[in-house]
């Protein structure tokens, strides 16, 4: 078992290919992460979160198997968060096992107590697919299921219409206002930004993972602000205001690269319960989309994730018109001793 330095060009190379195989398998038309994302994301130090490349070689030296290993740094260190893929020519050679063995023991070797991982798949795959049992094999059980979601952009002007009288209608008028912006957020919301940050760590479905928790300031921010740009990413944040107090009570965030002009990703949305019921998850999610229709007008799929218990987000969803694409499932396995 080997960790890759992602500054080694020939190596690091010889490992997302890897990794972007497993994921063009799946997903051909959108296989996520390009090669800079993960090299940004490992060469990231210093941070609440690092990232650790790991390959296991055959006897040739050919890589076989890669893991993504995530060491969070600040909150929840008692847990490390891995992906782990095999060669589609190497698989049920033992190898997904050895990777899950390395894995373990340098978490044990730090202290750690958990793995935590998510895999998904096409729909018409779920059924069939060897993940879930490769998972239970090596220990792990479910935590909480999951659906990719994919909507085609641009939305029916009509849909958005009806759907922004109801969201119109469902307030007082002047309560709330929304406001749109490109990532980093303003200074002046920088509190605002860390209380949805941390109120996501805990508002979010989580299952049966018990997940700390997270501590954001502004230099976490600056930390997620510095990825972003070093992975050439542009974040579309949408918000919500509460007039009155002047506070942020609801934000949604969409992803885009102009390496990948035709699809986004998107991230978080919350609401804070206090302020729920004035429809404004699907404010910033309208606000957002048109704010996306300006500042990539090519961008022709949208893509999002939804835990099948959180009912609320994904009615929300279903009135945007999101389409059901993958079954996926948070894993986790608590680590005995050595």
């Amino acid at each position: 078992m080997q960790r890759i330095d992602p500054d080694d060009e020939d190596r690091f190379a010889q490992w997302f290919a890897l990794w972007r195989q497993t994921d063009l398998q799946l997903w051909p038309d959108v296989p996520g992460w390009d090669a800079r994302d993960v090299w940004a994301m490992a060469r990231q130090r210093g941070c609440a979160n690092e990232h650790h490349l790991l390959a296991a070689t055959s006897e040739d030296g050919t890589m076989v198997g890669v893991a993504l290993v995530g060491l969070p740094q600040r909150d929840n260190r008692h847990s490390v968060e891995v992906d782990i893929r095999v060669h589609p020519d190497h698989r049920r050679r033992g190898i997904g096992t050895v990777l899950v063995d390395d894995v373990s023991r340098r978490a044990r070797d730090g202290n750690r107590t958990v793995l935590n991982g998510f895999f998904e798949v096409p729909t018409g795959q779920a059924a069939s697919h060897p993940s879930d049992a490769f998972a239970r094999s090596q220990g792990f059980a479910a935590t909480l299921l999951a659906n990719r979601r994919h909507l085609a952009l641009p939305v029916d002007p009509d849909r958005v219409a009806n759907l922004q009288r109801e969201v119109d209608g469902a307030r007082e008028a002047g309560a709330y206002r929304t406001l749109t912006f490109t990532t980093p957020w303003p200074e002046e919301y920088w509190e605002d930004r860390c209380e949805l940050e941390r109120r996501m760590s805990t508002d979010a479905p989580s299952g049966d993972a018990h997940n700390e928790e997270e501590e954001w300031d502004a230099a976490r921010i600056g930390e997620s602000d510095a990825l972003a740009e070093a992975q050439g990413l542009t974040k579309l944040a949408a918000v919500a205001q509460h007039v009155a107090s002047g506070r942020l009570v609801a934000f949604s965030e969409i992803a885009v690269s102009a390496t990948r002009p035709t699809e986004a990703w998107q991230w978080a949305t919350l609401v804070l319960p206090e302020h729920r019921g004035h429809r404004l998850g699907l404010a910033v999610k309208l606000d957002n989309l048109a704010f996306l229709s300006t500042v990539m007008p090519t961008a022709r799929r949208l893509i999002t994730g939804n835990a099948q218990e959180n009912a609320p987000m994904i009615a929300v969803n279903d009135l945007l018109g999101f389409e059901v694409v993958g079954s996926g499932t948070f894993w986790q396995k608590t680590l005995g001793p050595q």
